[in-house]
């Protein structure tokens, strides 16, 4: 990977908290910016290949990839993970299921993750439970990098609005943006579009100013350290070198 790009994940081990709404709409934000985006379809659902398909080609483009298919027998994994070398960003909508290999492919080239959670009981102990086991995966622990939550689809009318903001605020990971449980983002996506695309909608300036704050959050963690992906990259290498130093000693003897 370049040390300019990034790879941004946005993943949850619980299902239907809004992955797809969010890495479609951040892949929307930063094409708007002019940056060459690849929005990485990584949920066997296949719900952002499905936004890509009825995007209209007069918006700012997202080239999607649909990363959760199978392999041919003529392909290997570093074929199809290829990458064209003008891509400034990588949004990469997560498998919730993702465990083992598939989530150690995840995160190793991943630079930020992004964790969406919504107000329920059920949503909030399942996530604890993800997070918890995220921090402690042996690649995060190797190569920590940034993760943010962020509360989607909030009524802060609503009381497990308030259980989840307590629940949060006790969590060692910051929350760096809140959504609103706003149909806009349902008209947004039957249309291929995203959320700042929608600017005839009266609900649309709140979410904005949201989606601004997220981006400011990323860039400021983008800036302030190099790619992770690549330091871990480089605290492996040595490893695998040492392995084949030992396997030829031993070949050698």
């Amino acid at each position: 990977m370049q040390s300019s790009r990034r790879q941004i994940l946005v993943i949850n081990g619980k299902g239907g908290c809004g992955k797809t709404t969010i890495a479609t709409n951040l892949a929307v934000t930063y094409a708007c910016k002019r940056k060459n985006v690849i929005l990485i379809d990584n949920d066997p659902q296949a719900s952002s290949t499905a936004w890509a398909n009825i995007r209209s080609t007069k918006m700012p483009p997202v080239t999607t990839t649909p990363r959760y298919e199978r392999l041919s027998m003529y392909q290997t994994q570093s074929f199809q993970n290829r990458l064209p070398n003008e891509t400034d960003i990588v949004i990469v909508d997560g498998n919730s299921n993702a465990r083992g290999r598939d989530l150690d492919d995840i995160l190793k080239d991943t630079d930020i993750i992004l964790i969406p959670m919504l107000p329920s009981a059920i949503d909030i102990r399942a996530s604890g439970r993800f997070i918890a086991d995220l921090l402690t995966h042996r690649l995060y622990r190797a190569a920590p990098r940034p993760v943010g939550v962020i509360a989607n689809r909030v009524n802060t009318m609503n009381k497990t609005y308030n259980k989840l903001m307590q629940f949060l605020s006790c969590l060692d990971v910051p929350v760096v943006a809140q959504f609103n449980d706003s149909t806009l983002y349902t008209d947004a996506a039957e249309q291929g579009l995203g959320v700042i695309e929608m600017a005839d909608d009266s609900a649309a300036p709140e979410e904005a100013a949201q989606w601004r704050q997220l981006m400011h959050w990323i860039d400021q963690q983008a800036t302030s350290q190099p790619s992770t992906a690549a330091n871990l990259r480089l605290k492996m290498r040595p490893r695998a070198a040492t392995r084949k130093k030992q396997s030829n000693l031993a070949d050698q003897a």
